[in-house]
């Protein structure tokens, strides 16, 4: 008995061999093709010895120089001899503090003293510090430098803050960070999951909120997912490593609340791209198959069918 597939002419994609024909006679040169006069007139450009050889070139001029400006942001770099806070020198301040503290995200590469480091990073409590002991540098967060941020308010002036957990932690890009917010208690305040929502936070849950995830960290493991077919978990653990690539103060897991998050935001993505977000029923109107793309392959009338096509002979459709 042979498992072999029966040929049969009637489902092939091509019965009549006619594609197959087009195809193969475009694929087939000439025996003796045409000369081109403007290609014997311009011969070729010979490469450098740069193009050709990139990484020699590199190797024998520049990678010494490239090392040690990567090894000058190990140390203090243009701030060797400089100790003073630049911000506090442009404040004309009769005593300027240290210039101690360095932040990885900053565009500016100086040092900054403890309070001209708040002041800097009002708006960006997720940038990355770290601190100059003497000898080296060690990680600090802008929470335990007394950075708190006010939620639901422009101005970051609240007449009724309300701290949050103290355990708060914010799942970003460049790692995990614990802050300290402080929600909005006036009296038209809205939910305090709302007001993270609206800073671009994703809670993990609504009512005693410990995790967030930042939206812009949503997006980055939803293409990555889906270009790389990477694991939610390997994602994970790559921000953990970046929090702290020596394992000794690996911060508490949140992996269980990344992976709730980005399920409902996939889930929620997928209602916004089907147009359920402004429809007058409501999300909980959307009936099932409403989400699905349509196949740009399969024949729709008015789209990529002819005029008179219901006119055409039998199994040409």
């Amino acid at each position: 008995m042979s498992w072999a597939l029966v040929d049969n002419r009637e489902f092939a994609l091509d019965p009549d061999w006619v594609w197959y024909d087009e195809a193969l006679s475009s694929d087939i040169l000439p025996e003796n093709p045409m000369p081109n006069p403007s290609a014997q007139l311009k011969p070729k450009k010979k490469k450098s010895h740069l193009a050709r050889h990139p990484h020699v070139i590199w190797k024998e001029v520049h990678r010494s120089t490239y090392l040690d400006e990567i090894c000058r942001f190990a140390g203090r770099g243009n701030f060797r001899s400089l100790t003073d806070c630049p911000d506090c020198k442009a404040r004309a301040e009769s005593e300027p503090s240290a210039a101690e503290y360095h932040c990885e995200e900053c565009f500016m590469p100086d040092l900054t003293c403890k309070l001209c480091c708040i002041h800097r990073h009002k708006m960006q409590p997720l940038h990355r510090i770290q601190l100059w002991n003497g000898t080296h540098f060690t990680m600090v967060s802008l929470k335990s430098l007394g950075l708190k941020v006010q939620l639901g308010h422009t101005s970051l002036f609240c007449e009724n803050p309300l701290p949050c957990h103290t355990s708060l932690c914010i799942l970003h890009v460049n790692g995990i960070h614990e802050v300290a917010f402080n929600y909005c208690g006036c009296s038209r305040a809205i939910p305090q999951h709302l007001q993270l929502l609206r800073h671009c936070f994703f809670p993990a849950s609504q009512l005693i909120v410990k995790t967030c995830a930042s939206f812009e960290l949503l997006d980055v493991l939803h293409k990555f997912a889906l270009t790389t077919k990477a694991s939610t978990y390997d994602f994970y653990r790559a921000l953990e490593k970046l929090t702290d690539n020596t394992g000794l103060s690996r911060p508490k897991s949140r992996y269980h609340s990344l992976f709730r998050i980005i399920m409902q935001w996939c889930h929620l993505k997928l209602l916004k791209w089907g147009g359920r977000a402004h429809d007058p029923e409501g999300v909980d109107a959307t009936k099932p198959g409403e989400l699905a793309l349509n196949c740009p392959s399969c024949p729709y009338p008015g789209i990529n069918l002819p005029d008179g096509w219901e006119h055409a002979p039998t199994g040409v459709w």
